[in-house]
């Protein structure tokens, strides 16, 4: 699997570190799976429309994922994320981490939405949190 990092806004962002993240994550979680994903660092305004238009809910969010073909080829698009530049970060103030490090934990949240985690139920949101933090010490040489 590739990944393709696009900007809608001027922010710099962890570029080495994300594609590295997604090899980590999609090597342990899709190790057949071909294909590309995209992720887009946005604003507040376009995640709020796609949030409204595919999911209902009309407010900004930091990161949405959208699972888009199945594999057939390895040039098809496989999924898309999303991250708000400018909730990620207000999230890292509140959270007392870098935006870098924002920009990472919902790029591998988005990563897990598309290889078929959630967390609607408890048990999954638990599960979903450990890989999370699993992944994230990798990256940063604690696994």
């Amino acid at each position: 699997m590739r990944l393709s990092i696009h900007k809608e806004t001027p922010a710099t962002v962890p570029s080495t570190r994300l594609v590295r993240l997604f090899k980590m994550v999609a090597d342990a979680e899709a190790p057949r799976n071909e294909g590309n994903v995209n992720l887009v660092f946005t604003t507040d305004t376009r995640i709020r429309r796609l949030n409204r238009q595919f999911r209902g809910i009309d407010r900004t969010t930091d990161v949405l994922s959208f699972h888009l073909d199945e594999p057939d080829d390895a040039d098809h698009t496989f999924g898309e994320i999303y991250i708000s530049v400018a909730r990620a970060a207000r999230q890292a103030v509140e959270y007392g981490h870098g935006r870098y490090e924002e920009h990472l934990r919902l790029a591998c949240h988005g990563f897990l939405h598309l290889f078929g985690y959630d967390h609607v139920k408890p048990a999954q949101q638990k599960k979903m949190a450990s890989r999370e933090e699993f992944f994230l010490a990798r990256l940063h040489g604690a696994g």
